[in-house]
């Protein structure tokens, strides 16, 4: 018998999230969602999709992390990528694609959501067809670290700030990533 579930976008950005340059502190790189406290109930998922540019500099090779947080940039990492080596050459606005699914497990006080997706860089701006140039480095982003995803235990009766952010490894003008596209779906 159906639950007559239906797929509704609760949030999305329609303008450039704020660009992450110069620095090495982990920073948001669109505004925070408020999740509402008790929205989660047991088998409940959200989707969110991501896409920006991002550029890095020849010398000191760069490495990027994306994570996602609860509670606000300071808040528990429910799903964080590897550091992604960038290219050793010149990259000047390039995408980036990430998709995350975040299901709850458990509701309640002591909740827990389930966390895992995947993020992908390209490594060039114009994608030359036939070509092995505009190849993507992709990280899977899991709840635990990369290698062993976990349930992250999370009091979900009260609301929390979702936090999707980047951090550069080495500060530099030229290390730059900025988001463009942003949805975060309920389907169900």
């Amino acid at each position: 018998m159906s639950r007559q579930y239906w797929c509704e976008p609760i949030n999305w950005v329609v303008a450039d999230g704020t660009a992450v340059a110069n620095t090495t502190t982990e920073t948001i790189l669109f505004p925070d969602y408020t999740v509402p406290g008790n929205y989660f109930f047991d088998g409940r998922f959200l989707i969110l999709e991501a896409r920006g540019r991002w550029s890095n500099v020849v010398t000191a090779v760069p490495t990027i992390t994306f994570a996602l947080r609860w509670g606000g940039v300071a808040g528990t990492i429910m799903a964080q990528s590897g550091a992604i080596v960038t290219p050793a050459t010149a990259t000047t606005n390039a995408m980036w694609a990430l998709r995350l699914v975040i299901q709850c497990r458990v509701n309640g006080a002591t909740g827990t959501l389930f966390t895992m997706g995947d993020v992908t860089l390209f490594e060039d701006a114009a994608p030359t067809f036939g070509t092995v140039t505009n190849y993507g480095v992709v990280s899977p982003m899991g709840s635990a670290g990369v290698a062993t995803p976990a349930a992250v235990t999370l009091d979900l009766t009260a609301a929390a700030n979702l936090s999707l952010t980047a951090d550069w490894s080495a500060a530099n003008a030229a290390n730059t990533i900025q988001g463009h596209l942003m949805h975060l779906m309920s389907p169900n």
